[in-house]
């Protein structure tokens, strides 16, 4: 079984998908990081090939550049022959000096926003994660760094007291966080990240994650400080990447792993898949009512229980050609669905 973590295109035209393979009865188990490339804009591929020592999901690839790349998984990976070979290893230092979070040095999944100033310097801005010892009833904790050097060091992380929220269920009130996000910066200047929220109380219960959701945080002062959380889906939907566009319309993909209603309470349907938003004032407000639906199918099997996992993870890359190439884990095909879809014009 395949799941994709990461997509870019390259400034040689060709374009990089890293992936786990594993057993499909396992699948936080016996994960391997393969890659495979394209240089006809997806519709024809490599074979897959495994990652050495690279045992686990490739998590926040980044392309920096000159056929530079990196991605981590315990260890931050850098390659410099446009992802063929991965020679150099980095430790990736904790969310908070002298803590390890989820028995590595920091946990995520995402796409990290990339700049490279004009005397060439790389910097790197991404979100990390921690739980707290009782999950799903605890918050999860969640990060935001800076690297000024492509990733190989990192400037102390900010949690943002902001990033807390509580929600209620039968007379009971939880402390809520958000965990995995994404990061990309405004033609403002304001940095927006896409956070993936816990599950809304209702659903603490059924100790399943496909009820968590999606939310957007702003920050004006590249990073400092971040506004409270607007909750854009309570629940269902998650593994947010971005997309940039040359206009400067954010595109916001991810994966329906659930169809839970606005509300966050109930099921609006049997569908699973993946779908995008698009926000056209630098992240401040997204359609709901114009959700693009990339890929749907609907799938329900009552004797195992509707919460079973469908589909999750996905990942996103702006095609030279203007169209944007999806990959997400179809797991009813053990496989990875890939879509190559243009933005609808602005209402």
């Amino acid at each position: 079984m395949l799941m994709p973590f990461g997509i870019v295109q390259m400034d040689n035209g060709e374009i990089a998908l890293l992936g786990a393979i594993c057993d499909e009865k396992q699948l936080g188990n016996n994960q391997t990081a393969c890659a495979a490339f394209s240089s006809d804009g997806g519709s024809t591929w490599t074979d897959w090939h495994l990652v050495p020592d690279a045992p686990g999901r490739p998590m926040g690839l980044a392309y920096l550049g000159g056929g530079k790349l990196s991605f981590y998984m315990g260890k931050r990976f850098f390659s410099s022959d446009y992802g063929r070979t991965w020679p150099e290893q980095v430790k990736i230092p904790p969310a908070v000096e002298g803590e390890a979070v989820l028995g590595s040095g920091w946990s995520g999944e995402g796409s990290p926003l990339v700049e490279r100033d004009a005397g060439g310097n790389i910097s790197i801005a991404e979100l990390g994660y921690q739980n707290i010892a009782n999950y799903p009833a605890g918050p999860t904790i969640s990060y935001f760094r800076w690297s000024r050097d492509g990733g190989r060091t990192w400037e102390k992380a900010v949690s943002p007291k902001e990033w807390l929220w509580e929600d209620s269920w039968e007379g009971k009130t939880y402390v809520r966080g958000v965990s995995e996000g994404s990061v990309v910066r405004a033609n403002n200047g304001w940095l927006v990240a896409a956070l993936r929220t816990d599950m809304p109380a209702r659903w603490i219960a059924t100790q399943n994650d496909n009820y968590e959701g999606c939310s957007v945080s702003i920050s004006k002062d590249n990073g400092r400080s971040w506004s409270p959380l607007k909750i854009l889906h309570r629940g269902g939907r998650m593994h947010m990447h971005f997309v940039k566009m040359p206009d400067g319309a954010l595109v916001m993909v991810y994966v329906m792993r659930q169809d839970i209603a606005p509300d966050g309470l109930h099921y609006a349907s049997y569908r699973r898949g993946c779908g995008a938003l698009v926000s056209r004032d630098n992240g401040l407000t997204w359609d709901l009512t114009r959700e693009c639906r990339l890929h749907e199918f609907d799938f329900a099997t009552f004797q195992d229980g509707i919460g079973v996992l469908a589909c999750g993870h996905t990942c996103s890359t702006l095609l030279s050609d203007g169209s944007i190439l999806t990959a997400y884990g179809h797991y009813i095909s053990k496989g990875i669905a890939l879509i190559r879809w243009k933005l609808p014009a602005a209402r």
